[in-house]
């Protein structure tokens, strides 16, 4: 019988025997809502772009972006505990002080843009500092993965469709780029791999000619997405003209993109009739003869948490992959062989590479600094015709990780290959069965399932935080790849909470935690205050006590404006406050929720002494969030939004926190005068004003939406505070501007917090103009720049916001469907409110005509009737019923594990 054939049989009854081991996982705990669950599957026709259509794995520690790149098959490796984290501290400043701020900014002159020369002119530094200078410290990817049975080749793709019509055509010999649309509309081509150096290949020669509207433009890109060399927009010769262009020494070329831009709209076209990289003994023709699919279809099976590349016979092989939920191995059927490419960046050494009793292997070693000790990681391959195990070990798992690496993979691989699937599809049916949604919107159905996903392929308890980013796209993360406590590292976790998931959040409150030395350490250096204080950039591994460093300012990076957002510090520790309130535990609240929030409550208490004012403190000096820096006198420093809110919120948690604990009674009271001190909200004048960022500015295009914060995330201002207050945040948030960048989940959640009438429609129609083919969300709106930096982890939080529409528990009051239309079915099972109280409900024909509460720890459930008349029904059959008061509340008390039924009353 041929080998082929052999092949094709054996593929097969793998394939019936995984089904059918599928279906004995249906044995395990139930699922709610299967058909939607697999109904939010993720299916693209292509796989050819790491951005739009590489499709998302991961176990919570492990991850990788599948997709293709010159006819091949690729993933890009990366693992959570795998950072450079490096810090160059000698590169910094001293560090701030307040009596240092106060003093530059009465000394400074208004520079652009109304913030002041501050940073240039007063820190006593000059130079670039530890953050500037590299790109470390920063997560840094494993390796790439290749499966291919032959050389990758050349391929054309489309990467910018920016006009009404993009075409490429070949004509006489040319390429021929056109675009027309709106005036300045553009459209972009890309080449690749080409895989060479500019050692081999010095110049680049273009011969081109174009209409008299045209411009183009050249990058030059190396593996990493960095640009080698740019032409910059150019205008077009209107006949052919041969361009001659050097290039940079030492550096990788990876791909060439052509641009083509129409100054007026009409149709401007390129014609390309050369593009050579050449050297002075050869030189490498780029084929112009046509834009190829050198692809192929896939689909993420977001149930079983594995991808199935459908193959292509000449090109992309077929392959299923898996990263098994138990251990840091990928394990991927495919005929193709496996290949893996390191991803060494310019400042780490060279990798290792070898082969042991036939697994193949790398390793790769980053170096450590005055107080960091450095680390190593190990990826190894074993395989066989159909079967590949890679396997993922690092130094802080294994003392050799390339022993333990080889070791991991080659176990694997000897292992049944439908126990380790039966074992992996457990894992990921147990968390499936946790919650579900049914939605009569598939938009957002799907983006409740899939986001969730998302999540737990890059959060899972012990696992270092994933950072800006889900697995990279190359090694040189944008922003460090870091975390910016400014809200985008936050946001990434707040899925974890409603949807019953908080454990996905323990990383998060472990960073945290593990920090809060270091803050108290801060609050004392840069306020001579007590307490804690949180900077709004912080790295893996940094040093918790940092008077025993031995680098300079003790290896303390902070950005010497952003870094000074007051309200950040409590915005740091929010999350595990909502931990404790969706999930309540005493031990938690005691040892990880409680100590970081009294220390923020504390140094709060402490920044208010020092702030002038009467009746009311002038909350000073701060920085609103990425808006105005710092302005002479502190114009544009005083009174802001985000801080008037989260230190209202962080005062009311750390009160309730030592009431919980009966402790710290001296310090309640503090908190409690500080409390009637805080500001108003700084408003416009006139007869509908709105609240703007800070006190005295005029509304403004905003980067994060801080007139929204007090709603959410600030939780301070909600459905049951005063008339004249919602109106005036709901005439806020609607009139708000925005650049589109960093507030698609804080406003979606904000509107459906006041239950805005178009709470449901204005969060579809933002998510949607972010939603990438692969189910990933960009930052921005498709199209924007901001957005190729990579799959930001902060939108996950989108499973969030669509939960937000049907449950709410802020205030510890439960609202059910608060914000979801009538006119639309929905159902959902088991989101949890806080006071630990999970829900299930269904609206049907504009009805609730289900609603169901289990208490997880018993106590006090307070619930907005969804009925002008209820009752509840007990686990014994008793019914109760209930008089909801004016704000049509009603509560009852509950015990641990009871549920609770709640029904319409008949008058």
């Amino acid at each position: 019988m041929p080998r082929t054939l052999l092949r094709s049989l054996r593929t097969a009854v793998v394939a019936t025997l995984i089904t059918s081991t599928a279906a004995l996982n249906a044995a395990g705990p139930a699922v709610p809502f299967p058909e939607a669950l697999d109904a939010a599957a993720v299916s693209v026709d292509r796989l050819d772009s790491i951005l739009d259509y590489a499709l998302i794995l991961g176990n919570g520690d492990v991850n990788a972006l599948l997709y293709s790149e010159g006819g091949q098959l690729r993933m890009m490796l990366t693992k959570n505990d795998v950072w450079d984290a490096r810090l160059d501290s000698k590169l910094d400043p001293p560090l701030p002080t307040l009596k240092l701020i106060r003093r530059l900014a009465a000394e400074s002159q208004p520079a652009h843009g109304g913030s002041t020369s501050v940073l240039e002119e007063g820190w006593g530094h000059r130079g670039t500092d530890s953050y500037h200078a590299h790109p470390y410290p920063c997560p840094r990817a494993c390796a790439r993965l290749v499966l291919a049975d032959r050389p990758a080749g050349q391929v054309w793709r489309q990467i910018r469709a920016g006009g009404t019509r993009d075409a490429w055509q070949h004509r006489d010999g040319t390429a021929a780029m056109s675009v027309e649309g709106a005036a300045g509309a553009s459209n972009g081509y890309a080449v690749g791999p080409l895989a060479t150096t500019t050692d081999w290949y010095d110049r680049l020669r273009v011969k081109l000619a174009g209409s008299e509207n045209a411009q183009y433009y050249i990058d030059v890109m190396d593996a990493d997405g960095q640009v080698v060399f740019k032409t910059g927009w150019t205008e077009t010769p209107t006949t052919a003209t041969e361009l001659v262009y050097e290039l940079p020494p030492r550096r990788k070329i990876e791909t060439l993109i052509l641009y083509t831009w129409t100054e007026d709209g009409r149709r401007a076209e390129n014609r390309f009739e050369k593009l050579v990289l050449e050297g002075s003994d050869a030189s490498l023709p780029v084929d112009l003869s046509s834009v190829t699919v050198a692809t192929s279809s896939a689909k993420l099976d977001l149930r079983r948490a594995v991808a199935r590349v459908d193959g292509t016979p000449d090109r992309v092989p077929k392959a299923d992959v898996r990263v098994l939920a138990d251990r840091n191995v990928l394990l991927i059927r495919s005929p193709a062989p496996c290949q893996l490419l390191p991803t060494r960046s310019a400042d780490t050494p060279e990798h290792n590479a070898g082969e042991t009793d036939g697994v193949a292997w790398l390793s790769q070693a980053i170096p450590g600094d005055l107080d960091w000790p450095g680390m190593s990681f190990a990826v190894a391959v074993a395989g066989n015709d159909e079967l590949k195990a890679v396997a993922v070990v690092t130094s802080r798992e294994a003392k050799d990780p390339v022993v333990a690496a080889v070791a991991l993979a080659r176990n694997t691989l000897a292992a049944e290959e439908l126990e380790l699937i039966r074992r992996h599809e457990s894992v990921w049916n147990t968390f499936w069965s946790a919650s579900g949604v049914q939605l009569g919107d598939e938009l957002l159905r799907d983006l409740w399932y899939r986001n969730l996903y998302f999540l737990r392929c890059v959060s899972k308890p012990g696992s270092i935080p994933p950072g800006l980013f889900a697995s990279l796209i190359h090694d040189r993360p944008a922003w460090h790849g870091d975390y910016h406590t400014n809200y985008n590292i936050q946001q990434t976790f707040w899925t974890a909470y409603v949807t019953n998931y908080a454990e996905l959040a323990e990383p998060y409150d472990r960073l945290i935690r593990e920090y809060l030395p270091r803050a108290r350490w801060l609050a004392r250096q840069v306020f001579e205050m007590d307490g804690a204080y949180f900077p709004h950039v912080l790295f893996a591994y940094e040093p918790p006590d940092p008077q025993r460093c031995k680098s300079p300012v003790g290896r303390q990076y902070i950005h010497h404006v952003w870094g000074f957002t007051q309200g950040v510090n409590a915005f740091s520790v929010q999350p595990l406050w909502w931990h404790y309130k969706y999930a309540p535990d005493r031990e938690f609240l005691a040892r990880t929720a409680y100590p970081a929030v009294r220390d923020v409550a504390v140094f709060q208490a402490e920044f208010m002494d020092q702030c002038e004012g009467d009746k009311y403190v002038v909350l000073a000096p701060s920085v609103s969030p990425e808006h105005w820096g710092w302005t002479k006198d502190f114009a544009r420093n005083r009174n802001g939004t985000f801080d008037v809110a989260m230190f209202r919120y962080v005062f009311e948690a750390a009160v309730e926190g030592a009431t919980t604990l009966d402790c710290d009674r001296e310090l309640v009271q503090r908190w409690q005068a500080a409390l009637r001190r805080l500001p108003p909200y700084p408003t416009t004048p006139g007869d509908e004003p709105v609240v703007v960022d800070v006190q005295d500015a005029p509304p403004i295009n905003y980067n994060i939406a801080v007139p929204a914060v007090p709603v959410f995330p600030g939780d301070v201002v909600t459905w049951f505070s005063p008339p004249a207050e919602k109106e005036l945040f709901a005439r806020s948030i609607e009139r708000l501007q925005w650049n589109g960048n960093n507030s698609s989940i804080i406003l979606s959640v904000a509107r459906a917090r006041l239950s805005m009438p178009d709470a449901l429609s204005w969060m579809r129609e933002e998510l949607k103009s972010r939603s990438r083919p692969n189910g990933t969300l960009t930052l921005n709106r498709l199209g924007s720049g901001i957005n190729t930096y990579g799959h930001y982890t902060e939108q996950f939080a989108a499973s969030m916001a669509v939960s937000e529409l049907l449950l709410q528990s802020v205030g510890d009051v439960i609202r059910v469907f608060p914000a979801w239309p009538k006119e639309l079915d929905a159902s959902f099972r088991d989101l949890r409110a806080q006071g630990g109280f999970l829900v299930a409900a269904r609206q049907t024909g504009g009805e609730i005509v289900e609603l169901t509460v289990t208490s997880t720890i018993g106590g006090r459930l307070r619930l907005v009737s969804p009925w002008v008349t209820i009752a509840l029904t007990r686990a014994d059959g008793r019914v109760v019923a209930l008089k909801p008061d004016a704000r049509r509340i009603v509560q009852c008390d509950s015990q641990s594990g009871e549920q609770i039924r709640f029904m319409y009353a008949e008058p």
